[in-house]
């Protein structure tokens, strides 16, 4: 089988290299990178509170009833001021999940938004020829 020295899919002589793909300059601009690294870094935080508070409720039921069972005042006991709180913690992370978009996610989306939006118009006209052509309609 005959070696060749270009690869099929490198561009040929006079021609122009394909644009970098749209993801790749997403993936390589900086809103993006502070996106990513703000959204993990509450996800993570508010995983280990939502989740590690649920198991904590969770074993203590399981291996500790005596602490739950005990009345805090009239018939009110720990275990269920506990289910309650579990009810207040989940309120607490959804409400904080969606200021923290407001104010850290939501700005920076729409600004990478924008800039895909301006670089798209300037590739459609780029690539748009400068004289209308005429409609063809083919015979059936």
């Amino acid at each position: 089988m005959p070696r060749h020295s270009s690869s099929p899919f490198s561009p040929q002589p006079g021609q122009m290299p394909p644009a970098p793909a749209a993801e790749n300059r997403v993936a390589s601009h900086p809103d993006f990178r502070s996106i990513r690294r703000a959204h993990r870094s509450f996800g993570i935080v508010a995983i280990l509170i939502s989740v590690g508070g649920f198991l904590l409720f969770v074993l203590l039921s399981s291996f500790a009833p005596g602490v739950l069972n005990q009345e805090l005042f009239g018939h009110v006991t720990v275990g269920l001021v506990g289910s309650v709180g579990m009810f207040a913690l989940m309120a607490l992370t959804a409400w904080r999940y969606t200021t923290h978009m407001e104010r850290r996610i939501d700005p920076a989306v729409d600004r990478l938004r924008a800039e895909i939006a301006r670089d798209e118009a300037e590739q459609t006209r780029v690539q748009q020829p400068s004289a209308p052509q005429q409609r063809r309609f083919g015979s059936w």
